[in-house]
């Protein structure tokens, strides 16, 4: 596993609290256009479209071409510089009495392809290309994607070293998750360490891992304007997997046209064990294996029936959720195309209950969380998950560091760190 150095174009220090933004991905139009009321938020980058409307197309070329605008501005505000030498990076993320420690670097292409950087999850074509026409307007990749690596002796070890100096930028989220980064001290330290690494996972950035292939094909004819090692490779996190939490990835759905909720609850008693939860316990599954519902103004537990099967995704909560509920009771059979099953990660059983209450769904189900170790089973087996069945907490701030693979966005705009 090959892991490179790069010239971070990173938020400045003294204007990183205004750049960071939730990642794209993590916010509706609606959020996006309320954090980029703030001029300098990195939404205006990588959700263009804010600087529009509503009704506007965000996959107009018009719209792409006005994140790189608005990046251009950013430099010229002095709000983003690019680092004076190529180098790796430690990102620190603390929040609620835990953190996570991660490298910040570039990987290949050619690993993502060839499967040495192994998914768990399909992809969609249509956010695919989104990503990868803003990757080509903007000349860089502008989210990193979050990897994780297993039991690498002396990762966390360097990654302890690195942090005891004085960092790059520390500030706190409005999420109150607080960022640091630090430059690394040592890059054959890293590069040895990774020189072994058989295989590490995505754990979040599937679509920006595609797009990054994607945009290398794309552009691999291109001209003198383009950097062919640096589009050859995309930037990441990459993070030992012993210090990582996954959250739960919840389901709300409507019922089928004419399904009644009192002939749900009667079919989901056929499914398992179905006993109304106990105030004392709370609404949240327990355990794996584990389902709670609301439904009819009530919450339900159920048991899920055994695993039909043993491969390491039929022991999967949401595998055993889509076989005996979405699919024979609600006629769910494409979790990622239905239009009648939505997807909430991180939030509270009550958080759920609202959104049947004021009626934009007709049924929640709360999951118990996937464990690192299935994720890493799934994908070290080549498998696939459903989609959104992991939740990673804290997310990767964006507009911490990006990676540029246009020389004239390096050369005229850039400013020396």
């Amino acid at each position: 596993m090959r892991v490179h150095p790069f010239f971070a174009l990173r938020a400045a220090a003294n204007r990183v609290s205004q750049v960071a933004c939730p990642p794209y991905d993590v916010v509706d139009f609606a959020g996006a256009a309320a954090c980029a009321t703030n001029p300098n938020s990195f939404m205006r980058v990588v959700r263009p479209e804010v600087d529009f409307g509503h009704d506007q197309d965000p996959h107009s070329p018009i719209v792409y071409a006005k994140g790189l605008d608005n990046l251009r501005g950013l430099l010229e505000r002095r709000c983003m510089v690019r680092e004076p030498r190529e180098n790796f990076f430690v990102y620190r993320q603390a929040a609620q009495g835990r953190t996570q420690s991660g490298l910040v670097c570039c990987v290949d292409v050619a690993d993502y392809l060839s499967g040495v950087i192994a998914r768990h999850e399909l992809t969609r074509p249509d956010k695919e290309q989104d990503r990868t026409d803003h990757m080509v307007a903007v000349g860089a990749h502008c989210e990193p994607v979050f990897l994780t690596v297993a039991g690498l002796d002396g990762f966390v070890a360097q990654l302890s070293r690195d942090m005891n100096h004085r960092p790059l930028f520390h500030f706190t989220a409005p999420d109150k998750v607080i960022h640091t980064l630090w430059d690394a001290t040592s890059v054959d330290t890293y590069r040895k360490l990774f020189a072994d690494v058989p295989r590490i996972f995505i754990a979040d950035g599937h679509h920006r891992s595609a797009a990054a292939a994607r945009a290398a094909a794309a552009l691999s004819n291109a001209g003198s304007g383009i950097d062919r090692t640096e589009l050859g490779r995309f930037p990441a996190v990459i993070y030992p997997a012993e210090e990582l939490l996954i959250l739960p990835y919840h389901r709300l759905a409507r019922l089928a046209p004419g399904q009644r909720t009192e002939h749900v609850e009667r079919a989901l008693s056929e499914v398992g064990v179905l006993d109304p939860v106990d105030e004392s316990d709370g609404p949240a599954p327990r355990a794996k294996g584990e389902v709670t519902i609301y439904l009819n103004k009530s919450w339900w537990r159920l048991r899920l029936p055994r695993a039909n099967g043993d491969s390491p995704t039929d022991l999967l909560d949401v595998v055993r959720l889509s076989r005996t509920v979405l699919g024979p009771i609600l006629g769910i059979t494409d979790e990622r195309t239905d239009p009648r099953l939505a997807f909430h990660g991180g939030c509270s059983p009550q958080e759920l209950s609202a959104h049947v209450e004021n009626g934009s769904a007709d049924i929640a189900f709360a999951m118990h969380p996937t464990s690192i170790d299935e994720l890493l089973t799934v994908a070290g087996a080549g498998l696939i998950m459903p989609p959104k069945s992991t939740w990673f907490h804290p997310k990767i701030r964006s507009g911490l560091f990006l990676h540029s693979f246009s020389p004239a966005l390096d050369a005229s705009l850039a400013l020396q760190a």
